[in-house]
């Protein structure tokens, strides 16, 4: 059945982000999950509800990064009155992996170091991109001017595949039913019909945080997504081809298939947006918020009822201890000083990754379910290079290019165009050179800037057809960032291996310290990798510390 594609706007209104929803469930046939699907991602509200507006005072709250989560988890608290202290590690970046950089004063030419797309599903984000009144555009996934190159073949990356499967297909030792066959068909047939297997009324446990699955959901969680890909018959030379025309989806073959199955849920996969001017506006405008006196965003909120965040930046935590007074001591580092220095608070957010966690003392130990998730949970390692570059060099007369990627074999993986038309009256324009994960990242990630540079460009030369070190002379500046060496951080995102959805999403949630030590951020959701799931996590801690505040009056 043919569907027509809801066309997308800038600034879209939440009825526009529903609409698309519902047409992307309608076209996956789902459209009867529409309530659970937008059910479970909206953010909490209504934190004056619980506790009056100044019932906090005297209250001490601690935050452990400021990333989203711990950004979102202070922006409501401070609602109710506490007193609020942020340790951020950065100096002078505030964002965590949500992280753009800008190669001009005027900040028109950027590129996204972090996040850089946010899918319309993902409400707790919309809530507060609206709250604040930023600007969105449709992010372009799809250009049929980008380029596959495979196996030493380069061809158009038409929408149908035609060119793929007349080109490329020969590369690869697929069987007979798999030669003619789109290879977006052969990906569907890997994931989907796993997933529609799954009884409807069991599909939302993807989604959600349980300490008990259901027998059906806990044997998807034993699957790597290779093992699916297997499990529905598709042969070695076709899990080879999907791995190479999707180098993302290939880098994840080894982890858990539930982490497929939950972007499928939330159908992450259509019709996403990107802040313009850079994503790090979202993160900027929580901070100024919190900065604020007297902020426009809170509704009802008289000011004498509104602290003052304390932001200690360039903090390094290194213990959470349990007092004998039911507060909860936090041992932190200034600058470069290696004194060590001491706050009790009442409550505690912990927004760090588990990668950072790891490092601090604990004392006395979590439980040792939460020990163990920590000590477990999976991280991705993902590079990025961006390429300042003088002129367009990848668009002819006919093609204007704007969005949409070229993917490779190469180590490169992924090369992403700009999505709107930078101008500073030179026509230059940054361009994603290089997106990575996991062992290509850590094959490119792990080499000198200089080589790493000279190797993207040789490679991106390769793919677009042009002549070696041309590139030289139309590359002006770059940026490279290793997530796995961003000190506090440590890992691009979270990540399940096969069981630890059983094993750990509960424990990695529950509050610790007889509920004095929260937990938010995206790796203890189940939208890992998405700003959705480190603003739902903090909206959610902050609403717990609220419920416990009200309990303990």
């Amino acid at each position: 059945m043919e569907f027509m594609r809801y066309k997308q706007v800038d600034n879209p209104t939440h009825e526009d982000r529903m609409n698309m929803v519902r047409q992307t469930l309608k076209e996956a046939d789902r459209e009867d999950e529409f309530l659970d699907v937008t059910r479970l991602l909206k953010p909490k509200k209504g934190i004056t509800k619980i506790i009056k507006k100044n019932e906090g005072r005297g209250i001490k709250v601690c935050i452990i990064g400021g990333g989203l989560a711990g950004l979102s988890a202070a922006f409501e608290l401070r609602k109710v009155g506490v007193d609020i202290t942020i340790y951020e590690m950065e100096k002078e970046r505030i964002g965590g992996r949500v992280y753009t950089h800008y190669f001009d004063k005027k900040k028109k030419l950027y590129g996204e170091l972090g996040a850089m797309r946010i899918p319309v599903s993902h409400e707790a984000v919309w809530h507060y991109i609206d709250l604040f009144k930023l600007n969105t555009k449709p992010f372009i996934e799809k250009n049929k001017n980008g380029y596959i190159y495979i196996r030493g073949k380069r061809e158009k990356n038409d929408l149908d595949g035609k060119n793929v499967i007349q080109k490329i297909y020969k590369q690869f030792n697929l069987k007979e039913d798999e030669k003619n066959k789109p290879w977006k068909d052969l990906i569907k047939k890997g994931v989907l019909e796993e997933f529609y297997n799954i009884e409807e009324g069991l599909r939302k446990e993807i989604l959600e945080i349980k300490k008990e699955y259901s027998n059906e959901i806990e044997n998807l969680d034993k699957l790597s997504i290779r093992d699916a890909l297997k499990g529905s018959g598709l042969s070695e030379g076709a899990i080879e081809l999907i791995s190479c025309l999707d180098p993302l989806l290939g880098s994840f073959y080894y982890n858990g298939f539930i982490e497929s199955l939950m972007e499928q849920y939330t159908v992450d996969y259509e019709y996403r947006y990107f802040i313009e001017g850079g994503m790090v506006k979202l993160p900027l405008a929580f901070y100024n918020s919190l900065m604020d006196k007297n902020p426009n965003e809170y509704r009802n909120v008289k000011e004498e009822n509104i602290n003052r965040v304390k932001w200690e930046n360039d903090c390094y935590v290194t213990s959470i201890c349990k007092e004998s007074d039911k507060k909860v001591s936090i041992g932190y580092k200034k600058g470069k000083s290696s004194k060590i220095n001491t706050e009790k608070f009442d409550y505690v957010i912990c927004t760090i990754p588990f990668t950072s966690l790891r490092t601090l003392e604990i004392k006395p130990m979590f439980s040792k379910e939460k020990m163990q998730a920590i000590k477990e949970i999976s991280y991705v390692k993902s590079q990025k290079v961006l390429f300042l570059c003088k002129e367009r060099f990848w668009k002819n007369q006919d093609d204007e290019r704007l969005g949409g990627s070229s993917v490779t074999d190469l180590v490169s993986s992924t090369i992403w165009y700009p999505n709107s038309k930078e101008n500073d009256g030179k026509s230059k324009s940054v361009l994603l050179a290089s997106y990575n994960l996991n062992n290509d990242s850590i094959s490119l990630g792990g080499m000198e800037n200089k080589l790493k540079t000279e190797m993207v460009k040789t490679e991106l030369e390769r793919v677009h057809g042009i002549k070696n070190g041309y590139l030289d002379k139309i590359v002006e500046s770059y940026k490279t960032i290793e997530w796995i060496n961003e000190p506090g951080i440590n890992g691009a995102f979270a990540h399940y291996m096969p069981n630890q959805k059983s094993l750990f999403s509960y424990y990695a949630k529950r509050p610790e310290f007889e509920n004095h030590v929260f937990f938010a951020g995206e790796h203890i959701s189940q939208t890992h990798g998405w700003m959705q799931g480190a603003l739902s996590t903090g909206t959610r801690a902050a609403y717990d510390v609220a419920l416990n505040i009200k309990k303990n009056k």
